[in-house]
């Protein structure tokens, strides 16, 4: 047809966003979900995370799947378009498209340019899909989880002697992917996709919709968010209060813990002390340095309870040691960018380009939400899930819907005929 555009990808990401993210930590969490309806396709998300350590939605594109060639353009329409910051950190899970996008040289997201690192959760899948034995499971989650190699290297010996096999499945994947004590700081301590997944669960209904509807609803979503989030930064500012609320509740908690260390210091010039906790673990600081051998300062970007006790020993304050994406100042310059109303359609210019159309094969044939092609695993089940009990004759495995007993339970329930 003559004027004629097919449809097979959209990108997305607005002004707000893209304003809002120089603010934040530069960590980047990536997913893609189904969209249902009438079309096929995928939906991919990129999220970023605001120094309350909430969500921050950063762009969106619609895709045929997840492939290789999608995935790329995708991250090469963010480089291109979205963040040209380096030393981004991106979370993922282990897809092959993602695997192959990241280390392609000609994207932009190769190291130095970016650092890619795995899910948690999804890798913790990939392994108990594997070995389907929930107590290495367990421990794997451990491993990625400790924060200094000395843990790291305790539970990796524990797999060892359980699984030999296991351990060798862990060590042939780079450290720095998976686990926590090998990461440099870059992930700033989010070990999963989850703010990619919160916002996917919250996009549900909308997946259904048509592209044109989708579009206008996560703009609209997102203007909700910065409303009510610049009125919390601003009321903060307007309360002096030096830091977000996440941050605040982090720190209150380690000048507790450390009340109750000791500290011995080596050197002034340098800041070398060891500090013992109440357990007995002596740590390394180094305060100039901002380095302590627990990891926790690296790893989170706000000083760990030794470093706060040996500040409070010298008498500094150890809110310097503190970044800035933790300011409210920079919380607020994140959700300060504003979104527009959108005028009435007939106020729109007059649009003259082709009509888009899509590809036969995006048409999903037959009506209602299409059967799920996901390979279930022990992701999907429920623990502890409660058996469905019928609300009239209370017995287990079906609803009052299905009752065979239905007749017989409702004459129970009806009034009596006879007068009072």
């Amino acid at each position: 047809m003559p004027n004629t555009k097919i449809f097979q990808r959209v990108f997305w990401s607005f002004k707000p966003s893209i304003e809002g993210f120089q603010h934040c930590r530069p960590v980047i969490s990536i997913d893609g979900t189904h969209l249902y309806g009438k079309y096929k396709g995928k939906l991919l998300i990129a999220m970023g995370c605001d120094g309350n350590n909430q969500l921050f939605p950063l762009a969106f594109a619609i895709t045929e799947g997840e492939t290789t060639d999608s995935w790329g353009w995708f991250l090469a329409c963010i480089r291109n378009t979205v963040t040209q910051r380096m030393g981004i950190c991106v979370i993922s899970d282990h897809h092959p498209g993602i695997m192959a996008a990241m280390s392609d040289p000609h994207l932009g997201w190769a190291a130095p340019s970016a650092y890619h690192r795995i899910c948690m959760r999804h890798f913790a899948r990939n392994f108990m899909t594997r070995f389907k034995d929930n107590i290495l499971k367990n421990l794997v989650c451990k491993v990625a989880l400790a924060s200094t190699e000395r843990k790291f290297n305790k539970h990796m010996n524990t797999i060892g002697r359980i699984n030999p096999e296991a351990l060798q499945w862990l060590e042939a994947i780079p450290l720095q992917l998976w686990a926590l004590s090998h990461d440099g700081g870059r992930r700033y301590g989010l070990m999963t996709t989850n703010i990619s997944e919160v916002f996917n669960s919250v996009l549900k209904g909308a997946r259904s919709l048509p592209v044109t509807a989708l579009v206008q609803l996560t703009f609209f979503r997102l203007n909700g968010y910065f409303v009510a989030r610049r009125e919390l930064g601003a009321n903060r500012l307007a309360s002096a209060e030096r830091f977000t609320p996440y941050v605040d509740a982090q720190i209150q908690a380690r000048v507790v813990k450390a009340g109750s260390m000791e500290i011995v210091l080596y050197d002034h010039v340098q800041g070398l002390f060891h500090v013992k906790s109440r357990r007995g673990r002596t740590h390394r600081l180094n305060l100039h340095g901002k380095k302590c051998t627990c990891g926790k300062t690296l790893i989170y970007g706000f000083p760990c309870s030794h470093m706060i006790a040996a500040c409070q020993h010298l008498c500094v304050d150890f809110r310097l040691f503190v970044e800035g994406y933790y300011t409210t100042q920079t919380y607020y310059d994140t959700w300060a960018s504003l979104f527009h109303p959108i005028f009435n359609e007939d106020e729109w210019p007059l649009y003259g380009g082709p009509t888009i159309v899509p590809l036969d094969s995006m048409q999903r044939m037959g009506s209602g939400r299409p059967r799920s092609t996901r390979l279930h695993n022990e992701m999907d089940i429920r623990e502890g899930k409660t058996p469905i009990t019928c609300g009239l004759c209370k017995q287990l495995g079906h609803n009052r819907r299905s009752c065979k007993n239905r007749n017989q339970s409702m004459v129970g329930l009806m009034p009596s005929s006879q007068s009072h």
